[in-house]
């Protein structure tokens, strides 16, 4: 055959044929190591990604001073998440201590700045979810106390104010924040008003490692009470209710007094 006078499909034809035999002889080399690899063992998945981490007793109030420290760094949600599980994660090594902390930096003031939950509460359920067997009754009397307790009720080392306590009668960022602006006659973008945030974030990082304490020696108890009148308007409101069109725990007075039900013709309660 006359290389020089091939035409254009006899070449293509050519091609086809030793692409075909270039292809049953790779089918043939590849096959058994794909097969092999069908039948080999899935990697191990990282002890890291198995709920609950081994949790380890803290101390609370070096939970609550590492809460302190961390706010400097990424503020609310990951100062206390920072404190809690980082302090386990110390004591378990890797790869535990491999964790990515930053991701929880989008919690600040209330999740970006939206005021909604307030972000040392919301670090601090993330680390009871982490570290907890059983984390509901953990994280709903954690932020009951929040809801009652006048905050912050712990004061770390290194604080540049003197501490002013308030009760924020709700998990929000916005209404706590607005009581303790009221209560200490300072501004909400003022220098004491981050500290403050920061001295809060020790005490709910601090008050979260002792439940988890409590929790893990079998100790656990709910200890802070369901508001009354959150109460009785979960009776008709909630679940079951003759209404029925919330879900929620929170106290419900701090969004809805008396005289907004008034206006809306809900009876007095």
């Amino acid at each position: 055959m006359n290389f020089n006078q091939i035409d254009r499909r006899q070449a293509l034809v050519a091609l086809g044929a030793l692409g075909g035999s270039l292809g049953l002889g790779c089918a043939a080399t590849v096959a058994p190591k794909a097969a092999a690899d069908a039948h080999a063992a899935p990697p191990a998945k990282s002890p890291m990604g198995v709920l609950p981490w081994p949790y380890k007793t803290l101390d609370p109030d070096v939970v609550g001073q590492r809460g302190y420290d961390s706010y400097a760094k990424g503020h609310c949600m990951y100062g206390s998440f920072e404190a809690i599980v980082g302090s386990v994660a110390d004591q378990l090594g890797a790869p535990y201590d491999t964790f990515p902390y930053g991701m929880f930096v989008y919690g600040a003031g209330g999740i970006n700045g939206w005021g909604t939950i307030c972000g040392c509460l919301n670090g601090s359920a993330a680390a009871i979810q982490m570290l907890s067997p059983n984390p509901e009754p953990v994280i709903d009397e954690l932020f009951r106390w929040y809801e009652n307790t006048a905050l912050p009720d712990f004061d770390p080392k290194g604080i540049k104010f003197a501490s002013v306590r308030s009760v924020a009668s709700s998990p929000l960022c916005h209404p706590s924040i607005a009581k303790w602006c009221e209560k200490s006659s300072k501004k909400s973008y003022s220098p004491e008003r981050k500290d403050r945030c920061g001295v809060l974030t020790a005490a709910v990082a601090r008050h979260a490692a002792f439940l988890l304490n409590e929790q893990a020696a079998g100790r656990f108890a709910k200890a802070s009470p369901l508001d009354p009148r959150t109460q009785k308007c979960s009776s008709c409101h909630e679940k079951g209710g003759e209404v029925e069109n919330v879900r929620a725990k929170q106290i419900c007075e701090s969004c809805h007094p008396d005289p907004v039900l008034e206006q809306r013709g809900h009876q007095k309660l």
